[in-house]
């Protein structure tokens, strides 16, 4: 995401979404009562006589519309933005009426608000400072079956698996032959994802001796590609995994700072105290409060679906009052492992400096 300009006095930030992951930060960013301001399509109707039907033209416009809903589409690549139309470029434009404006990759937008909190703040940067980091793909391999997922921003996207029957002896010629032809598609299909996706670092693994052997054909026969892969031991295949590599921290090695596989320890980690009951985390909103307010809260974790919930206010509070004790704010994506274990404990969690109990 670029910053293109910052008006502090209007309360106004000038951006442009470059990436999936940007209108992932955008759509956690705008709040309902914000001003929204971009070029959009409207339909706008031409009188007609007794002799002609209505007219429907579609025509460009810059509208500001103060935003009621905000939906996150991201398999058609879109924020959506919609209600009553605040300002318009065009006189024959009326106020007041709906209008949807839609945010997509490539979009300049503006988004005006009353007051810029830390947390929209803090996420900003972070989308200014993602689009700089590389990106990271995972392959899982193994006799006949490969998974490939591309970690991103949001959480971690799940791509299409690749599977070959390869018959029975190991070492067999017409084995060979498909495993050859297996190792190929593999490689074919990374090769799109890369170029697809601007990917820079690929993990290949698995629990077998597979993957060395698919990484030495990469050598042989795609060397550009072998030159972007690191191997990966897993003990199990499949987005089973693909999450045991995450959760192992190779993703932090290869990806620096990668927000997802922070956030999935972070998680295990709050999961990994409870199970102990040593009392260095709390979860929910009653038992996070009291640790909050005792200062013992060293990170806290709210699933990003709470920031856009009827308890809004009162987790900003429980923000602020952390950051004032010095503590670390995570915002945890619910879109992939992580947030769905944090959701089960209510959404919201922290690991402590101390017992409060």
């Amino acid at each position: 995401m670029q910053i293109l300009h910052q008006d502090p006095k209007e309360g106004k930030v000038k951006v442009k979404a470059e990436t999936l992951d940007d209108l992932w930060h955008l759509y956690h960013i705008i709040d309902p009562g914000d001003v929204v301001y971009a070029k959009t399509l409207r339909k706008q109707s031409q009188r007609a006589d007794s002799l002609r039907a209505e007219k429907v033209e579609v025509i460009p416009v810059f509208l500001g519309v103060r935003a009621e809903k905000i939906n996150f589409h991201k398999f058609a690549n879109q924020v959506r933005v919609t209600g009553p139309i605040v300002y318009a470029s065009r006189e024959d434009v009326p106020l007041g009426k709906y209008h949807t404006i839609a945010i997509e990759e490539g979009t300049v937008v503006t988004i005006q608000k009353p007051r810029w909190k830390e947390h929209h703040i803090e996420r900003l940067k972070e989308a200014v400072e993602a689009s700089k980091r590389a990106k990271v793909m995972i392959v899982v391999i193994d006799d006949g079956e490969a998974d490939m997922a591309v970690i991103r921003e949001y959480g971690v996207e799940i791509l299409k698996g690749i599977r070959y029957n390869l018959g029975g002896k190991r070492y067999s010629t017409n084995r060979e032959s498909e495993e050859k032809k297996f190792f190929h598609d593999v490689a074919k299909s990374m090769e799109e994802v890369i170029t697809r996706e601007g990917i820079e670092r690929a993990i290949v693994a698995g629990p077998g001796f597979v993957k060395e052997e698919f990484y030495k054909f990469l050598r042989e026969n795609y060397p550009e590609l072998a030159k972007r892969a690191v191997i990966e031991d897993t003990s199990v295949t499949g987005r089973t995994g693909i999450y045991e590599v995450i959760k192992r921290g190779t993703v932090d090695k290869v990806y620096h700072e990668n927000r997802v596989a922070k956030e999935v320890q972070l998680v295990e980690k709050v999961l990994e105290n409870i199970a102990r009951n040593n009392g260095l985390a709390a979860y929910g909103l009653k038992e996070v409060e009291e640790a909050v307010n005792y200062g013992a809260v060293e990170t806290l974790l709210i699933l990003d679906e709470l920031l856009k919930g009827e308890h809004r206010e009162k987790i900003e509070e429980l923000m602020d009052a952390v950051r004032y004790s010095r503590g670390e704010v995570v915002v945890v994506s619910s879109e992939h492992e992580g947030g769905e274990k944090l959701k089960a404990l209510g959404g919201l969690a922290a690991l402590l400096r101390f017992r409060v109990k």
